[in-house]
């Protein structure tokens, strides 16, 4: 069986960290999308292209109180 070299090891794993990259920062952008979402780190206006992290503002914050008063 042919050994796998190092540095073949070292962009394998480089390529898959930067596809987990991608595909949470695509995740995040349409979240960022949603009204009452905003993006905190990302690129693009406002995490348009790629959002890593996100919260709800203050937006989401009424609208999120406004489904549990009328879940009850």
């Amino acid at each position: 069986m042919h050994k796998m070299k190092k540095s073949n090891l070292v962009w394998i794993v480089l390529g898959l960290l930067l596809l987990i990259l991608i595909i949470w920062g695509l995740i995040g952008s349409s979240k960022a999308a949603e009204i009452g979402i905003t993006c905190d780190s990302g690129i693009g206006e406002d995490g348009s292209a790629l959002c890593w992290k996100w919260h709800t503002n203050a937006i989401g914050d009424i609208g999120n109180e406004l489904d549990e008063l009328f879940r009850k």
